[in-house]
């Protein structure tokens, strides 16, 4: 076996496979499935034209009422019907500088993508992990700049929750688009460099011409709504410039309807509570309150992103696979639920993490290691998101992702029955929102007005709670 199989291995080259699940468990051996891209509509897109558009129309009324409820409240209480955007303004007014950095976060890639394309143009006789470790070095380093400075911006600039989110997403998706092109290159980058090697292939003085993606198609992948490199992807037959301008104007209006959400539904909760006297019972019954509104937020976060920012791009793109999600509400166990809650970034977990990993350790042992990792990494990212963008570290969200969710998914095991394990993913998720919104926004506000006793600005006052010593 050569040293270019290993490597080609080592990096999970995808194998043509027809392996089938058993019982929603790829076992070793057996082969794993391979992504499948195909010309299909968003389930909401033919769901709310049937039936189901009575979630929309409801959803549309609750969004109503609340705008109609803040216009009247901000007219009697300042005269100014728009008061209540001021939590827009906050998180929004360093778009533009945020916008600018986001550039440069993407222009960053080119320079990788030209140093991949000199890799593969260089002759070898054989091809290890050590022999490519300078260049494995450099990529290392560029991720480690990518991520250092992005967020140092971030916290030179003292960017608000938004704009951070923005930021800390961006870096996180970029980084991965980014794995993924390398990810899926390195195997014919290997079979150049060894074709130029033997002589079986060579260039003329002065060119480069390979069998190598072009900085069209990079650019393409970068922006299209999905996490697996191809050279290609199945396209729609049409495109239609309105219904790109109603998804975008969708995905603002979810913004709005999380503006109204916050100001009507959250603030008016948390904000007056005096964090030097509230008792624990006080902090624990909070989270009933918070429920409803956690829950919505988090609705308009899987309705604003995952159908609306997404289907706006593919409208854009011509992009005919258009399956970011599956019917997550009508889910029958766990493993389903966290399976087609976000299929994009499942697609990505299972590609690159789950099944490398799985293939590198081998066994059973590896395909538990492997779902392992790809719950601490989820959970350990969105963490990240939260806890930088808020500028607090209180690990809620690691908590409820990777040690409650990975509790409830072995539970969730046990339920035989479909409906039950229904209704326990919905009390799940109602509980989870609602303990999600409670425990930030008291630590957020206790920042505010809690001394540190730690030493404000240090490190141990960002890793220790204020809450817990107001």
């Amino acid at each position: 076996m050569t040293d270019a199989v290993l490597v080609h291995r080592a990096v999970g080259a995808s194998e043509s496979v027809d392996a089938k699940p058993d019982n929603g468990v790829y076992v070793a051996g057996r082969g794993f499935k391979s992504k499948e891209f195909k010309v299909r509509p968003s389930m909401l897109t033919t769901y709310f034209e049937g039936p189901g558009g009575i979630a929309f129309n409801f959803m549309m009324g609750v969004f109503i009422l609340l705008a109609f409820s803040a216009v009247v409240k901000d007219v009697i209480q300042t005269g100014n019907p728009v008061n209540h955007f001021w939590l827009i303004w906050w998180n929004f007014r360093q778009l533009p500088q945020t916008l600018f950095v986001w550039g440069l976060l993407f222009a960053s890639n080119f320079p990788v993508l030209a140093a991949f394309k000199y890799w593969a143009l260089i002759p070898s006789k054989s091809v290890s992990a050590a022999s490519e470790a300078p260049w494995m070095a450099a990529l290392g380093a560029y991720y480690f700049a990518f991520f250092y400075l992005s967020i140092k911006f971030l916290f030179d600039a003292q960017l608000a929750c938004a704009c951070s989110f923005i930021i800390t997403c961006e870096n996180t998706r970029i980084a991965m688009k980014l794995y993924a092109f390398i990810r899926e290159n390195i195997p014919r980058g290997i079979a150049q460099k060894l074709a130029l090697a033997d002589g079986t292939k060579k260039l003329a003085p002065g060119s480069d011409s390979i069998d190598w993606p072009t900085p069209a198609q990079y650019t393409y992948y970068f922006f299209c709504p999905s996490f697996i490199y191809r050279d290609s992807y199945p396209l729609a037959p049409t495109r239609s410039w309105s219904k790109v301008a109603t998804y975008f104007l969708q995905a603002l209006g979810c913004i709005y309807y999380t503006n109204l959400i916050f100001t009507q539904l959250i603030y008016p909760q948390f904000e007056p509570l005096n964090y030097h006297t509230v008792t624990v019972g006080e902090l624990v019954y909070s989270i009933f309150p918070a429920v409803i509104p956690g829950f919505m937020c988090l609705v308009m976060l899987f309705y604003g992103l995952l159908h609306c920012w997404l289907n706006a791009f593919a409208e854009a793109l011509y992009f005919g696979d258009r399956h970011f999600y599956g019917n997550w509400w009508n889910s029958k166990h766990m493993a389903e639920y966290y399976r087609v809650w976000n299929l994009v970034v499942h697609e990505y977990m299972y590609e690159y993490i789950y099944k490398d990993l799985a293939q590198l350790i081998g066994g059973k042992r590896g395909l538990k290691i492997a779902q392992a990792v790809v719950f601490f990494t989820s959970s350990l990212f969105h963490e990240y998101w939260f806890g930088v963008s808020l500028r607090l570290f209180y690990p809620i969200m690691f908590v409820l992702y990777f040690i409650i969710g990975g509790v409830f998914f072995s539970i969730s095991r046990l339920i035989t029955k479909p409906y039950a394990w229904n209704i326990a993913m919905f009390f799940n998720l109602l509980i989870g929102t609602g303990m999600f919104v409670s425990c930030y926004a008291s630590e957020w506000y206790a920042r505010q007005r809690c001394e540190s006793v730690v030493g404000a600005g240090s490190f141990a006052d960002f890793l220790v709670p204020r809450l817990w010593t107001c």
